[in-house]
């Protein structure tokens, strides 16, 4: 199908709702399922909170629990500060590999939430974990292959990876849907992006607006938590729609 960024009309098949128009089909999706979505968002919520307490203050330098100055040879005379410095290692290796198991499993059931969500399917604990069960290992390898084109692409020339978030924007839906590879999967998402760009941008655009919502002190973070999430369902529908267009 022929590239167009023309709008059509609303009674129209090929009229794509703008980005801000999807916040409220998203919101009521969440709002519906939210017994499955408010337990995936809050390993993700659990991983903010927990980078936000360890992070540096500002005024006064990094927390003590942040530093490892207890691995030098310096404060060999006294024990403890050592033996405490192997057990900030041992438990930040350890919260590493919490945070990339769970976190990965979570992403993956959020997209298969998601999408379900967007196609009016009954969601499921179950269910979602199927979807992990049978193509968890493609779904893993299409997140690193996508995150190295992308970063690769804004670190030599920053235009490239710009248009490779927008080609494989939708990719991790592709592949929940069609259960394929990695690469037909990022294929079909370049294809679906391409045939409206201005649709993807918007939705990027929306995302990025949300998260500036972090610059208001206290409660910024938490509210663009929330908006993110109940926004989160946006791509998804997008998804569905160029799908239905093409």
């Amino acid at each position: 199908m022929a590239k167009t960024n023309l709008r059509a009309r609303k009674t129209s098949a090929f009229y794509i709702p703008s980005a801000f128009d999807l916040f409220t089909p998203s919101k009521n999706i969440v709002l519906n399922n939210i017994w499955i979505f408010a337990p995936l968002y809050a390993v993700f919520f659990i991983f903010w909170l927990h980078s936000w307490i360890w992070s540096p203050t500002i005024n006064s330098g990094p927390h003590w629990y942040t530093r490892l100055d207890g691995l030098s040879p310096g404060w060999t005379a006294s024990p403890l500060p050592t033996y405490s410095s192997f057990i900030v290692v041992g438990f930040s290796l350890f919260w590493f590999l919490i945070v990339l198991v769970a976190g990965s499993i979570a992403q993956m059931m959020s997209h298969t939430a998601q999408l379900y969500g967007a196609e009016q399917k009954n969601l499921a604990f179950d269910k979602l974990w199927l979807v992990v069960k049978e193509v968890g290992w493609r779904l893993v390898g299409l997140y690193l292959v996508v995150f190295l084109t992308v970063v690769l692409g804004l670190i030599l020339f920053i235009v490239p990876g710009l248009i490779m978030i927008r080609r494989y924007f939708l990719a991790p839906y592709v592949l929940v849907d069609k259960k394929c590879g990695v690469r037909e999967a990022m294929d079909e998402s370049a294809r679906l992006s391409k045939m409206n760009t201005g649709s993807i941008w918007g939705i990027i655009g929306v995302m990025l607006l949300i998260g500036l919502v972090n610059i208001i002190p206290v409660f910024g973070g938490l509210v663009s938590f929330a908006l993110g999430g109940l926004y989160s369902v946006a791509p998804a529908l997008r998804y569905t729609q160029l799908r239905k267009m093409s």
